[in-house]
């Protein structure tokens, strides 16, 4: 990988948590409601094959395999529906770019819907799933994806200015339903 694409790389991770960060200072809020670890970047795309082997090859990488995942829910203010999507991930220097298609109804594909293939959130491990959710949407944010049982969602940051989601994964990971390939 050459210096210039580590060093856009590492620039887009940097603004990304920069955003956040200043976003919070400036509004008066204290970073340290959002605590834990930023953990990844996700791209939201039509053509998860595709662009997971366009990103590892930037990386020269192998490209990875990608799956199905079933039964993702939504919060209770989208009715409890469950979602599909395909994802991939590509690991480049320490830094995890998830990628994921969305094969139903989804905040993914309202995503691509109105802005476009591009970064759909970034992914924090908290100490505490839904303090975190309810500190987000104290901020302005609006809760779409996930729920307590499966202990991460995602907050869509966009009404508040922030041009991304943040997914929020609380202590002990995610506790997915069983997956396909």
């Amino acid at each position: 990988m050459t210096l210039r694409t580590r060093f856009v790389l590492t620039g887009a991770v940097c603004m990304l948590i920069g955003a956040v960060l200043s976003t919070a200072l400036v509004r008066g809020q204290a970073a340290a409601k959002i605590d834990g670890k930023f953990t990844h970047i996700s791209l939201a795309v039509r053509d998860v094959d595709k662009t997971a082997a366009a990103v590892a090859a930037l990386f020269g990488l192998p490209a990875p395999q990608s799956r199905i995942f079933k039964d993702i829910p939504f919060p209770p203010s989208y009715g409890n529906k469950t979602m599909v999507g395909k994802v991939a991930s590509v690991n480049a220097n320490g830094i995890r770019i998830e990628i994921i298609q969305p094969m139903t109804d989804s905040p993914w594909k309202d995503f691509i819907d109105e802005h476009g293939e591009g970064v759909h959130h970034v992914g924090w491990d908290v100490s505490n799933y839904a303090d975190a959710v309810k500190f987000l949407e104290s901020k302005g944010g609006k809760w779409v994806q996930g729920n307590v049982a499966v202990n991460f969602g995602y907050v869509d940051m966009y009404p508040a200015g922030v041009p991304f989601a943040i997914e929020v994964i609380g202590a002990g990971g995610a506790k997915l339903p069983p997956q396909d390939r």
